[in-house]
C-alpha cells in the first residue's frame, strides 16, 4: 500500500514539477489565470469554481496592496510573498490539469486532487494572514523614513 501512496504522489508531482516553466507574474496576475483556468476545467469543476471563487475574494483584497511589487524589493517581505506566488503557480498547474488529465485518470486520482485543492487553500490562506504584519513592517518603515526626513539629526 505504501508504493501505491508514492506513485499516486509522484502522478501529481509530474503536473507540478514543471511550475517554475509556467508564466510568471504577481499574485494578482497568477490568480487570474488560476480563474481562466478554472472555467476551462473539463473535471473536478465544482473543486476549480470554488477554489476559483476563494482566489476571486483574494485577488480583490490584493489588489487594494498597490504596491505589491515594490514590498518584494523589502528582504522582510519578498519571502512571504514569493511563496504565495509558488503556491498560486502549484495551484495553476493543478487546475490546469483538470482540464488536460484524462476522464479516467482524474477519476482514479480524484482524492489526490481533492487533497491538493485542500492543501493549496490552506497554504493561501497561512500566507495572507501574514500581509497583515507585512503592511505593519512597511507603515513603520515609512513612518520612520518621515520622521527622519522632519527631523534631521545633526551630523556631528
Amino acid at each position: 500500500m505504501a508504493g501505491f501512496f508514492n506513485w499516486a504522489s509522484w502522478l501529481v508531482v509530474g503536473d507540478v514539477a514543471n511550475v517554475g516553466q509556467l508564466a510568471g507574474g504577481n499574485a494578482i496576475q497568477l490568480i487570474a489565470m488560476v480563474i481562466k483556468a478554472a472555467n476551462h476545467a473539463r473535471m473536478h469543476k465544482r473543486n476549480c469554481r470554488h477554489f476559483a471563487q476563494h482566489l476571486k475574494l483574494i485577488s480583490a483584497l490584493l489588489e487594494q496592496l498597490h504596491n505589491l511589487t515594490d514590498l518584494k524589493k523589502r528582504p522582510e517581505c519578498r519571502e512571504p510573498l514569493e511563496l504565495l506566488e509558488q503556491t498560486l503557480r502549484k495551484s495553476l498547474a493543478l487546475v490546469e490539469s483538470c482540464r488536460d488529465k484524462s476522464y479516467l485518470y482524474l477519476v482514479a486520482m480524484g482524492w489526490v486532487y481533492v487533497t491538493k485543492f485542500r492543501d493549496y487553500q490552506d497554504e493561501i490562506d497561512k500566507y495572507l494572514k501574514l500581509i497583515p504584519l507585512i503592511s505593519l513592517v512597511e507603515k513603520n518603515r515609512v513612518i520612520k523614513l518621515l520622521s527622519l526626513s522632519l527631523n534631521p539629526s545633526p551630523n556631528p
